[in-house]
């Protein structure tokens, strides 16, 4: 953002923005390829800009900026300033640029900057920046632009008095997308979001309501499924983007959705032939999969590029395994997206951890599960027996206990026998301690014993040693 001084803004004026006026009657042939959509610069929940891309081709938004003026009349505006922009949008798609947290109920690419609208009054112009020539001067091209006020001013538009309720610009085609023949024209209507469901717009206009954001694809309504036997344990870079284009026939349907996965077959099955990846048709008619892209894993990428012709029927189920993609899914945890053809991810599986062998990897009701029923190419079941699983939880818990068990006993047995004295030796076990009368008894027995088995020797040793006491007396006489 570049704030100018009001003598380098007097210089900005004569040189290049003397006003809309000047701008309109240079540019009043042509069809504004960046068309301002939504407007909101009342400080509550957050101010926004939306931009249209009516071309057919994709833009690069670092070659536009926005200037805003904080007056709707450029010969009573005291500063100016330069918001550039930066991200791709696709061919007819949405680039909001906001201040705030959004609730971001469909498909927009975004930008957020700081803006600092004036609530009271202001004006704000979409440039475009071409350089037709190398080292020749960046003449800024007028592509729209809107004035507010406050109060009822003549060039300007009213603001809401509801701080929640933001401008849209009018008139719009079948699929509200604005039509503005050259920039500053058309009309604008007060709307807000629908207090029962903040993703539709109702104040302000006639007819059906229009869902925020006016995306190409359209969220998906919910896949059909049944959960049979819910456990109670839930298990709960991107692609650069190319030159590609979405499909005419797809524009305004709902975005297909990834449903199931299963990265581990088991059986006589194969992991590279056998892996397979889901995706449901929510819409009425065939959806056109060409140039649409399946991208598995989370830190290494691998893409499948479905080929020009690939279709979903409509309101239906399809597997693509791997044989004909080429994907594979990790056992150790992966993702799965499908991207569109400019990039844009349109539908992601939940990330998964360890791949349970022979369950798929499903949606049902909003949730991801693992389900032991395989429905490739039908509506999901989600089946996980709750008992079978608390049986088998109640038996790793008694088996957990009793291995404990088996350590604490182990462990007070070598404490029993590894106890050392104060001099470093292993202490005899308690057990094996005696009585000292114990001890004397059995030494008298022993001794006894003896006695009685040697006592002809020892009747021989007496007699030996009388014999020799004799004749020592014998020799003294």
């Amino acid at each position: 953002m570049i704030f100018t001084s009001t003598i380098t803004f007097s210089l900005l004026l004569n040189l290049l923005m003397v006003g809309p006026a000047i701008h309109v009657a240079a540019e009043a042939a042509k069809v504004p390829s960046l068309t301002i959509s939504q407007l909101k610069v009342t400080s509550s929940n957050g101010q926004f800009i939306t931009l249209y891309n009516g071309t057919n081709t994709v833009l690069d938004m670092s070659k536009y900026q926005l200037e805003y003026f904080n007056n709707y009349d450029l010969t009573k505006a005291t500063s100016s300033k330069l918001i550039a922009l930066s991200g791709m949008v696709p061919p007819h798609g949405y680039f909001m640029v906001n201040d705030s947290a959004l609730l971001l109920c469909y498909q927009l690419t975004i930008d957020s900057v700081s803006l600092g609208f004036s609530s009271t009054a202001g004006l704000v112009e979409v440039l475009a920046f071409n350089q037709s020539n190398p080292g020749a001067a960046v003449a800024p091209v007028l592509q729209d632009y809107v004035g507010w006020s406050k109060t009822t001013a003549a060039g300007a538009q009213t603001l809401p008095v509801n701080t929640n309720a933001f401008l849209q610009r009018l008139p719009v085609d079948a699929r509200n997308n604005p039509i503005v023949p050259t920039p500053g024209t058309g009309s604008w209507q007060t709307v807000q979001p629908d207090v029962a469901n903040a993703c539709n717009l109702i104040t302000g206009i006639t007819g059906t309501s229009v869902p925020t954001g006016l995306s190409q694809l359209l969220p998906a309504s919910e896949p059909p499924s049944t959960i049979v036997n819910l456990s109670t344990e839930d298990n709960s870079g991107p692609a650069p983007i190319s030159a590609g284009s979405l499909p005419a026939s797809d524009i305004g349907l709902m975005a297909p959705q990834v449903t199931e996965l299963l990265p581990n077959p088991i059986g006589t099955s194969n992991d590279t032939t056998n892996e397979y990846i889901e995706l449901y048709n929510p819409n009425g008619v065939s959806f056109d999969l060409s140039g649409f892209v399946l991208q598995s894993g989370i830190t290494s990428l691998h893409n499948y590029t479905f080929p020009t012709g690939t279709s979903l029927p409509a309101h239906s189920f399809k597997a693509f395994y791997s044989k004909d993609t080429g994907l594979s899914l990790s056992n150790s945890g992966s993702q799965v997206k499908l991207l569109d053809p400019l990039g844009n991810s349109i539908s992601a599986a939940e990330v998964y951890g360890t791949a349970k062998d022979g369950q798929a990897w499903a949606l049902a009701k909003g949730k991801w599960y693992w389900t032991t029923s395989l429905t490739p190419g039908v509506a999901n079941i989600i089946k996980q027996p709750s008992l079978d699983k608390k049986a088998g939880s109640s038996n790793a818990k008694a088996k957990s206990n009793k291995t404990a068990a088996s350590r604490i006993k182990s462990a007070k047995t070598k404490k029993a026998s590894k106890t050392m004295l104060a001099n470093g030796r292993p202490e005899k076990p308690a057990a094996t301690q005696i009585h000292p009368w114990t001890l004397a008894l059995i030494a008298g027995l022993a001794l006894l014993y003896g006695v009685y088995e040697y006592r002809a020797d020892l009747a021989n040793r007496i007699y030996q040693l009388k014999r020799y006491f004799r004749s020592r007396r014998a020799d003294r006489v």
